[in-house]
């Protein structure tokens, strides 16, 4: 939610699809750019040097941005850990830090200074690490959308293997560097990072696409790429290319075909420079293959319950070919926190099709982040789940596959199934005949599963909005409950 936002540049944020975070454990993106003083900084090469830095993005007209300017705390980062020599920095430094103030929003030194653009006040006076302008006289704001900043003020480190974290307002001190990792220390030594790419599958066939990094002291000109499934070899992938230490590459791997649900891939680089490789710790990642829903009827609903923020929330559905199929929001804001049920999207999908569903936060933290508990669900006809969830960071969703026609009709499901209280304290009663009943918080995660009970004690679980979802001889019929204690 935009807690440090005011409520004006909201409204400009979303017209604007401003980007959501770079995630932690992104590589970041190289600069170099100009401080008021006239020095330049390239950020790689600080990076080489065994510096750890902190970037503050903020915006002169921003009150949570000059509350933390205000506060110095990178003020003491950099007086007693930058580097050796620099102004205003401790005789007595560690010697392993560099901090950068960036004004990312466009504003002019003079607004730095303390006059006009809505300022809220002087940034220059008493900051002793450089400071960033970007109006376009010398920098301009190509580095805000290189860092996709969606909020003031965002506060990344980056350590010297060039990895980011995203250390907020309140984490950034000296004790945050402990986290990174050893710099290079071995002549061959490659690396992979955790893997980001696809892993559902809607066909059983994936591509996986792995980011390689050059953990070594010496160039990094080639290497062996092995892939297995379960244990069992799918392919093994030569590279070749120029790695600098810490450079990274992205590699397309060989497709992988009639994979199945949780089936294991691990991708693993070895043979760096045609040797073993120093360090084979950073070497392997691994992920499970998630299968997508098949069969699904071809009439879908899609329900988005919204928090106090609708105006960052959209969603679309999108063929096997990419087309958008069916979509919606944003939705408005509510002037205060709370939630509001959206009305419901109904469709009819093309037949023996793989669909995707996608839903987007523009601020980067779903739609259950205390401003209201946001929800959405899609189901089919026949009431089988096909997403559901709320707590994401800037997107969401699931893959499923439509089956030849409608199969059949809920309604008889619904109408011989009635489910009451509803909002419930600790027993819910279901009246009908059926076979079991699960139920899933607004993550997805099943929380209680019972075999036919018409009292089903539901008193173990937290308030909240769950999914009920009840297995019938004939059908799925799904439903909303509220449990308040």
């Amino acid at each position: 939610m935009k807690k440090v936002l005011l409520l004006a540049f909201v409204a400009v944020f979303t017209i604007n699809n401003a980007f959501a975070q770079l995630p932690d454990g992104s590589v970041a993106p190289d600069f170099t750019l100009t401080d008021l003083n006239g020095t330049t900084h390239n950020l790689y090469s600080l990076l080489d040097d065994g510096y750890t830095v902190f970037l503050d993005f903020s915006a002169v007209w921003c009150p949570p941005c000059w509350s933390f300017h205000q506060g110095g705390t990178l003020e003491d980062l950099y007086e007693n850990h930058g580097p050796a020599g620099y102004p205003g920095v401790s005789p007595n430094t560690s010697d392993d830090v560099m901090v950068f103030y960036i004004e990312g929003d466009g504003n002019t030194a003079q607004n730095l200074a303390g006059t006009g653009g809505n300022t809220q006040g002087d940034w220059i006076t008493g900051t002793l690490y450089p400071i960033i302008c970007t109006d376009g006289t010398v920098n301009n704001t190509q580095v805000s959308s290189d860092y996709q900043i969606g909020y003031w003020p965002t506060i990344y480190m980056v350590c010297p293997n060039r990895i980011i974290t995203e250390t907020g307002q309140s984490g950034t001190n000296y004790g945050a560097i402990s986290s990174c990792p050893p710099p290079a220390s071995y002549d061959n030594d490659a690396s992979t990072f955790d893997y980001s790419g696809e892993t559902l599958t809607c066909e059983g066939d994936l591509t996986p696409e792995i980011t390689v990094q050059n953990y070594g002291l010496v160039p990094l000109t080639n290497m062996n790429i092995d892939v297995t499934v379960n244990g069992n070899v799918a392919s093994s992938t030569p590279w070749t290319g120029n790695l600098a230490t810490y450079a990274t590459t992205n590699v397309t791997l060989p497709a992988l075909n009639g994979l199945a649900n949780n089936d294991m891939v691990t991708i693993n680089v070895t043979q760096p420079n045609g040797v073993t490789d120093a360090n084979t710790s950073n070497n392997a990642t691994s992920f499970y293959v998630t299968t997508a829903t098949s069969n699904t009827d071809l009439n879908i609903t899609v329900q988005i319950v919204t928090d106090a923020y609708g105006s960052e929330t959209t969603w679309d559905i999108k063929d096997d070919n990419g087309m958008v199929v069916l979509s919606g929001g944003p939705y408005n804001n509510l002037t205060a926190a709370g939630t509001t049920t959206q009305p419901a999207v109904t469709g009819t999908l093309a037949a023996q099709t793989c669909h995707t569903f996608t839903i987007y936060d523009s601020y980067g933290d779903g739609i259950n982040a205390g401003y209201g508990t946001g929800s959405f669900m899609v189901t089919d006809a026949n009431g089988t789940v096909l997403a559901m969830g709320g707590q994401f960071t800037d997107e969401d969703g699931d893959a499923f596959k439509t089956g030849d026609a409608i199969v059949q009709n809920i309604n008889d499901v619904s109408n011989s199934i009635s489910i009451y209280p509803n909002p419930t304290k600790d027993v819910l009663i279901i009246n009908g005949i059926f076979n079991s009943v699960n139920i899933y918080d607004v993550s997805g995660k099943l929380v209680l599963t019972s075999e036919y009970n018409n009292n089903i004690n539901v008193s173990s679980l937290a308030d909240g909005l769950y999914m009920l979802e009840i297995n019938t001889s004939s059908g799925v019929k799904t439903e909303k409950i509220t449990i308040t204690k």
